[in-house]
């Protein structure tokens, strides 16, 4: 014999009382019941921060596996990391490059810790897990044996993109990262070619914020900000069952290097980026017809205006898009544009 203990939210008639007859009536079908504590007034609000506890607890229990599979790990694969799993890893990287400056000042690491907050959306609890494992004495060397060189490159753009990605760029910040990649043996050219890729990111990260915001209608948004909209609804059209196969993947991103001249490092920002909602439902349920209209003649301008032709398969994409935003048979792409926005 063996014990479970089970938790459910049910919605009932606001006549319905739970009592104890009920309990063993229903639940007791399942084995004897040794205890149960029912909340008759179980409220939305209560729900709600139940769940916020029992993912933060859950978050924190994740962050101490990973700060132990750090320590653990012979090698740091950067394609095989998770987002959390990056943010520990850049932290990690700050906290041995700086670590007798951390232990002997706590202002400049509060200072780190707050860049995480701000920059990184890393939880203060989270963040003080991995200065508490760090333990009391550095091992840069071996800390730094873990990255092979391109996966080293990697978390410096990853980091560059978090840190620009937000507000002005800081001195502070900067000379951080630079110290950081210094340490790990960067030449300076290739220190500010990861800061140009980073910043390549930073700039998708910001037109998706300014998206996301909803201030400007579709149509208004800047040029870089629609494509980097178009962007994100291919996407979302490419993915099926959570997953975008190899096939879809490939075409996506030919379309975005292509047509949109969104390079690789810089698409896995779009590629990467997890909304709760449909972003392409969004744009659909648009009221203003011309606001959608708009964006398919943006498209089409920048599909004719490359010398890079279009097969069948990202045809086939574009087309999937269109359907569900426009709800009538599109014009010929040329008819949508004016004779100088085709030149």
């Amino acid at each position: 014999m063996k014990k479970i203990k089970l938790e459910a939210v049910i919605k009932v008639s606001n006549d319905v009382i739970i009592e104890e007859a009920m309990i063993k009536r229903t639940a007791g079908l399942l084995g004897e019941i040794e205890s149960y504590n029912v909340n008759n007034n179980y409220s939305e609000s209560q729900l709600n921060e139940d769940s916020s506890a029992k993912n933060k607890s859950e978050n924190q229990d994740g962050f101490s596996e990973i700060t132990k599979s750090i320590n653990s790990a012979n090698k740091i694969y950067y394609g095989s990391l998770s987002l959390d799993e990056r943010k520990a890893i850049s932290l990690t990287i700050f906290i041995q490059v700086n670590f007798d400056k951390i232990k002997s000042d706590e202002n400049y690491k509060a200072k780190i810790s707050s860049l995480f907050e701000n920059k990184f959306s890393f939880e203060k609890s989270s963040i003080e897990k991995i200065f508490l494992s760090s333990g009391e004495s550095s091992n840069f060397d071996n800390f730094k044996n873990k990255f092979l060189e391109g996966d080293l490159l990697q978390i410096i753009i990853y980091i560059w993109e978090k840190i620009l990605s937000i507000g002005e760029e800081d001195d502070f910040e900067l000379e951080l990262v630079e110290k950081a990649a210094s340490k790990f043996g960067l030449e300076p050219a290739i220190i500010n070619d990861t800061k140009k890729q980073g910043n390549d990111r930073a700039k998708i990260a910001k037109a998706i914020v300014s998206i996301e915001s909803g201030k400007v209608p579709y149509n208004k948004l800047k040029a870089f900000e629609k494509t980097v909209l178009l962007g994100l609804m291919l996407s979302e059209c490419s993915t099926i069952d959570g997953q975008i196969s190899k096939e879809n993947l490939s075409q996506l991103k030919r379309i975005l290097s292509s047509q949109f001249g969104i390079s690789n490092n810089a698409a896995s920002v779009i590629l990467e980026k997890k909304l709760n909602y449909s972003i392409t439902e969004k744009v659909e349920k648009v009221e203003v017809y011309r606001e959608k209209y708009d964006l398919v003649a943006f498209l089409w301008e920048k599909i004719l205006s490359t010398e890079e032709s279009i097969n069948d398969g990202e045809m086939g994409l574009i087309r999937k898009w269109r359907k569900r935003v426009l709800s009538f048979r599109c014009p010929n792409p040329t008819n949508l544009l004016s004779k100088d926005r085709r030149r």
